[in-house]
């Protein structure tokens, strides 16, 4: 297909080879020192192997006052300069360009990282850290431009092609445009002063890079909270960066304290959004504009640079998933790209607790300087039972790797609980890396043996070197008085079974809570009973928050604290616990259970002692989420060839 993604495009001084970047996305992959690792260099060469045009680097902090979190890379000391050329260097080689991504966080600083309380234009708290931040004095702002200047000036030493101010999301110079975070009476507050920290911060960087290099402002389109910036203000600032010597504009939506749901452009969230907000940016100013979020589909990104909207896709997520994903739309192997379902569970929840990033669907991120598993002689065979995520996943390395892999999978279909992930409001974005991760196995020339239960006959007739089990869990349902076959999320999610109009869901966990919202949109009355005191505990915090506040306008009644003590008849008996008070919840048409899983192993023990060597994997071995599950299927792998010795 004819598509303008793959011609060149000159921004500034410098000229693009294709209209895909690598937008800046953290990583964590150094210590707390701040400096470039042989990680950093390891990712940011495979991206510039993928095809992208462009790399913008993660975010810079210019100020330790302004880091996001203890693992951040900085460009505020000199220090860092021989690390940056090294990335710098790499990427060059894999004839890439690279954009240095210059931040301080301000109130969105984290207080772990800093040591202190943040600072920021006024002493507008942040949701997200809870921080309250302190007012910077007129010296501290002007100590802070000098510290942009110089990271800029660092930026050119260490040879980038172009420099990136963070602008927008929330960050300080935001902080300081919008009157909703600023509330000064001096130079720097008010109608007019709220512009002179951007219109200040511009200029010199601009000075400092000099005409050599390029200049890219990044903006919010819409922070997404009341009272905050929205697309008037970022067309006025869009043609003012651009008259004082922004080389493109790079439109983004949200904020970091105020709206990380749009921040981090959850799979929730509608698409389209961020495009038609760039394609305005596009019609107001004429420098090139570059467009972020949720972007991952070719036909999408084809469609956002032929149609005009936008002239660059910068892609997150996507390019950590596949970071080939460039090359093979280029090439029309699109059927090939690991896809991103947006889930959060390795590139957001690993970071926000200490990193190092990772993903879901692609194991080797943020590993990509280690040794690649392989077997010790081409053709050895390997068994995997269970074709679920970790199955699937333990058969693609293995098969990389150079084993002889046959997968047995009792079902008729593959993908076991990774199948239904897709399957729940709001999650339909993980049917994406599901269908990836299948295609890539039946793509992959692993012997596929699907609707077949596996056997220590079957498994020992195949001589393996090692044996994978990856079987999975099975529901845990409760001996409670009076219960007879309650139904199972997957038996709700296939259809297998049918639902009542009026529904008990026990467990208010992950799989109850996301269980209820999906019967409460097709008009059914859901009552959850959680034991705990509050419910989805094990849900990653944007979308806890997302699907609870989505729940206060369904029919669904939570009841925390709370013990199903018996069914008489269709009658639920239950026991609060903080009071001790038994009632009843009325009569209820069908009963769900989601109380957990257990593992589920049953031919581990008999190969064993049939002298077979044996290695268990995700929810076989402890129940989890599809991140474990891959991972635990790619670390077998790795047991099984360092193992041998």
């Amino acid at each position: 297909m004819e598509t303008t993604v793959f011609e060149r495009l000159r921004i500034g001084p410098i000229e693009l080879a294709n209209r895909i970047a690598l937008a800046p996305v953290k990583t964590a992959l150094g210590g707390t020192d701040g400096l470039a690792t042989d990680r950093h260099i390891a990712y940011y060469r495979r991206r510039a192997q993928g095809g992208a045009g462009l790399l913008i680097l993660e975010p810079l902090f210019v100020d330790p006052m302004g880091r996001e979190h203890p693992r951040q890379l900085g460009v505020d000391a000199d220090a860092g300069i021989p690390g940056l050329r090294r990335i710098v260097e790499a990427v060059h080689e894999e004839a890439s360009l690279i954009f240095a991504h210059l931040n301080h966080a301000g109130r969105a600083a984290n207080p772990k990282a800093i040591g202190r309380s943040p600072e920021a234009p006024s002493a507008v708290p942040c949701p997200t850290t809870g921080a309250n931040p302190e007012p910077m004095s007129a010296e501290r702002i002007q100590e802070v431009l000098d510290c942009y200047a110089e990271a800029a000036r660092r930026a050119r030493e260490a040879g980038f092609d172009g420099v990136e101010l963070q602008l927008g999301l929330g960050y300080l110079p935001a902080q300081f445009l919008s009157l909703r975070t600023n509330s000064r009476n001096d130079e720097w507050g008010g109608e007019e002063g709220r512009w002179r920290f951007i219109d200040r911060v511009v200029a010199l960087v601009r000075e400092a890079v000099g005409p050599e290099l390029a200049l890219s402002a990044r903006i919010s389109a819409d922070e997404k909270v009341e009272g905050g910036l929205g697309i008037d203000d970022a067309l006025e600032l869009g043609r003012g960066v651009e008259s004082i010597g922004v080389d493109a504009l790079h439109v983004v939506t949200g904020s970091a304290c105020d709206s990380p749901p749009w921040y981090y452009q959850h799979m929730a969230l509608p698409s389209g959004i961020n495009e038609r907000l760039a394609s305005q940016l596009r019609l107001a100013v004429a420098v090139p504009v570059m467009v972020a979020g949720r972007l991952g589909d070719p036909d999408r990104i084809r469609k956002v640079v032929d149609d005009g909207m936008a002239d660059v896709v910068a892609l997150g997520r996507p390019l950590l998933a596949d970071p080939d994903l460039p090359i093979k739309i280029r090439d029309g192997r699109e059927d090939e790209i690991m896809g991103c379902g947006s889930c959060l569970q390795g590139c957001l929840a690993k970071v926000k607790a200490g990193g190092p990033v990772s993903c879901l669907i692609n194991p080797e991120l943020g590993r990509e300087g280690e040794p690649v598993p392989q077997a010790e002689a081409v053709g050895e065979n390997l068994v995997v039972v269970g074709g679920g995520p970790a199955g699937l996943e333990a058969a693609l390395i293995a098969n990389r790797a150079g084993f002889q892999v046959t997968l047995f999978e009792r079902r008729p279909a593959l993908g076991g609980q990774f199948a239904l992930a897709g399957l729940t409001p709001g999650k339909e974005a993980m049917e994406r890396p599901f269908r990836s991760l299948v295609r890539a196995v039946e793509r992959s020339g692993v012997d596929l043996r699907v609707d077949t239960e596996a056997t220590l006959e079957d498994i020992a007739e195949l001589c393996p070197s090692r044996v994978i089990i990856a079987t999975g869990s099975r529901p845990i349902i409760p001996d409670i008085p009076g219960l007879e076959s309650p139904l199972t999320a997957e038996e709700v999610l296939t259809g297998s079974r049918g639902v009542g109009r009026r529904t008990l869901i026990l467990g208010g966990g992950l799989v109850g809570i996301e269980l209820a919202e999906k019967l409460a949109v097709n008009d059914c009355e859901v009552v959850v009973v959680e034991l705990l005191e509050d419910v989805a505990r094990d849900m990653e915090a944007i979308s806890r928050k997302m699907t609870l506040m989505r729940l206060q306008a369904l029919p669904v009644e939570i009841h925390t604290q709370t013990r199903l003590l018996s069914f008489e008849g269709s009658e639920a008996i239950v026991r609060d616990e903080a009071t001790g008070d038994e009632r009843s919840l009325g009569s209820f048409d069908s009963f769900l259970v989601a109380v957990g899983h257990r593992s589920h192993d049953p031919l581990s023990a008999e190969l064993v002692e049939a002298g077979l060597e044996v290695e268990v994997v995700g929810d076989a071995l402890k129940p989890g989420q599809v991140w474990d599950a891959t991972q635990g299927g790619r670390a077998a792998i790795a047991v099984t060839v360092e193992g041998r010795g």
